[in-house]
């Protein structure tokens, strides 16, 4: 019997752009939270005593200004070496062509990257475990990586290691189909690229998912881990899932009007507190009902969610429902469109961050205007910010 750890989608240093867009984000925190996760991701091997561990691609995204994540990577592979854990990797769509992993010459040598040109595999002899990889040559890959596998090796367990959206044609992350992979021949498969968490066995073949390892945005809810695979002398596999992320995302809906919202969004904040286990938690909040406190509204939550516990309110949603008192006859086949629009306007009156966020996307988009088809200074709006939340107070007032 032997134990392994099946990872995938790491990310470490994934810029988060525009987490700075945010009035009061806990940017640092969030920031650093892949690399505490890969922190946790090696502590744990070290306390289960794994054999190895899988990194089914996207370790890292793309090209860097510099070497500061490989380096942080290389130390955290140091400690694993001085544990004897060696660690199995496929490059996938955003690390297949990094000049940052080109600029290191030398890495641990418990590190294994698997080659870009072929498929091709790594025996383990001590364990006789034999795994079947190949990473990413470019971003964009069409063809089914894992047609091209080598067979099984009789009598050794085999592993499948491989970053695709498992979906047939169409896709630029190397498509396949279960039905393949089943084909195929070996124990298990350890894939990468979808970040939630999946498993899909069939007919004795262990096919999974793990996730990425670290939720970077809200929509990357919910635990975030890595899966703990034990297989026995038959070959049998067992897997649990291990959560090891430092921030949790999570998004809570109340239904309530004005004078029951805070005692509702305190218990779906307390709830929310309690799965997160002690991490930072980032919530985006959704309230279902008519609601005309503005600002004042955030301002009131804010400081609800710091009363909670460790938690960031990342976005307040107003969403006014329909209730039968509400007027409906004038929306008419436009309703889910005029619903729409106001749903947004409610928000953007209610919270501040996120008007700044459609600020902050509109200039950029203004700046390419500027820069490709000559539009000058002087058909900049001044004041921008504001003109558009006085659009914003006097469009909200018409709904």
């Amino acid at each position: 019997m032997f134990k392994f750890i099946h990872a995938a989608d790491i990310h470490l240093d994934s810029p988060l752009r525009g987490l700075m867009r945010f009035e009061g984000a806990p940017v640092s925190r969030i920031q650093s939270a892949t690399r505490e996760a890969f922190r946790n991701l090696v502590q744990f091997a070290i306390d289960e005593n794994v054999a190895f561990i899988l990194i089914a691609g996207d370790l890292w995204d793309c090209d860097w200004p510099d070497s500061a994540p490989a380096l942080f990577f290389i130390q955290q592979a140091a400690r694993l070496g001085r544990a004897g854990i060696p660690i199995y990797i496929v490059k996938g769509n955003h690390d297949a062509e990094s000049k940052l992993t080109s600029s290191i010459r030398h890495w641990p040598e418990n590190v294994k990257f698997f080659n870009h040109k072929k498929p091709h595999i790594m025996a383990i002899e001590s364990l006789n475990v034999v795994i079947h990889g190949q990473s990413y040559s470019q971003q964009q890959v069409t063809e089914d990586l894992s047609a091209g596998y080598p067979g099984p090796i009789r009598g050794a367990f085999n592993i499948g290691l491989l970053h695709t959206c498992l979906e047939d044609g169409g896709t630029d992350y190397a498509p396949t189909s279960v039905e393949k992979l089943v084909q195929r021949g070996y124990e298990y498969w350890a894939l990468g690229h979808i970040h939630q968490r999946q498993n899909l066995n069939r007919d004795g073949v262990h096919i999974e998912f793990p996730g990425n390892l670290q939720g970077r945005s809200m929509r990357e809810t919910g635990p975030k881990g890595c899966s703990l695979v034990t297989v026995g002398d038959d070959h049998c596999v067992t897997s649990r899932f291990e959560p090891l992320d430092t921030v949790r995302w999570e998004q809570v809906s109340v239904r309530s009007d004005d004078n029951g919202l805070e005692c509702a969004v305190r218990k779906a904040m307390q709830q929310a507190v309690a799965r997160a286990d002690g991490r930072l938690l980032a919530v985006r909040l959704e309230v279902i009902g008519s609601v005309n406190s503005g600002q004042r509204l955030r301002d009131r939550l804010d400081a609800l969610a710091v009363e909670v516990g460790d938690v960031w309110l990342e976005k307040v949603l107003v969403n006014p429902s329909l209730d039968k008192g509400e007027p409906s006859g004038k929306l008419s086949i436009y309703a889910p469109l005029a619903l729409e629009i106001r749903d947004l306007i409610a928000s953007l009156k209610a919270d501040k961050g996120a008007l700044s966020q459609w600020m902050g996307d509109f200039s950029e988009l203004r700046g390419r205007f500027v820069g490709e088809l000559g539009i000058g200074e002087s058909a900049q709006l001044l004041n921008e910010q504001k003109a558009f939340q006085e659009l914003v107070e006097k469009v909200g007032g018409q709904l």
